[in-house]
């Protein structure tokens, strides 16, 4: 079991980190695309041995070395343009699910909670379009941004799990 000391020391050295990262959020987005790149080649390399040595699904296995490779060295070459082509992803997925979620909201209407469902669609479809409407300028901040935040939130849990446990090994009086 570990010490609370510890894990309160840990966390709060990951919230100094993520609020660093908040400062750098292009270089931390491109850095991510980047190991990325080199993590899809290196899946692209096993993939293409799995074709060459193994019957079954041969193909699919060349095929999918070829779209890991192809999508790696782009990674690894143009990580801005790949920076660009994420947020216009993770942009038009939050704003499609987020119409999802509206629409899921007025087919259950009468279920307890349409509210929240609707509430959560909104959130989720106008961070959509904001990400739209601020692309490509939008990609030089969201990736890095999005993974600093998380990075700050993990620091937060951890340190509030480690307090908290801290509480529950005190002696009763």
């Amino acid at each position: 079991m570990s010490s609370p000391w510890l894990s309160g020391l840990l966390a709060i050295a990951e919230l100094i980190l993520g609020f660093v990262l908040l400062g750098f959020p292009f270089l931390l987005g491109a850095s991510a695309v980047w190991v990325a790149g080199f993590v899809l080649g290196a899946a692209a390399l096993v993939r293409l041995v799995q074709g060459v040595v193994q019957a079954p699904n041969r193909w699919w296995n060349l095929l999918t070395a070829l779209v890991y490779g192809a999508l790696g060295v782009l990674m690894v070459l143009q990580p801005v343009f790949s920076l660009e082509l994420l947020t216009l992803t993770i942009g038009a997925v939050l704003l499609g699910e987020g119409a999802l979620r509206l629409v899921l909201a007025l087919a259950l209407r009468s279920h307890a909670g349409m509210a929240w469902r609707v509430f959560n669609g909104l959130i989720s479809a106008v961070l959509g379009g904001l990400v739209l409407w601020g692309w490509p300028g939008s990609s030089m901040w969201l990736l890095g941004t999005i993974i600093a935040i998380e990075m700050i939130f993990s620091g937060w849990t951890l340190l509030f799990l480690s307090v908290g446990s801290e509480e529950r090994t005190l002696p009763e009086p």
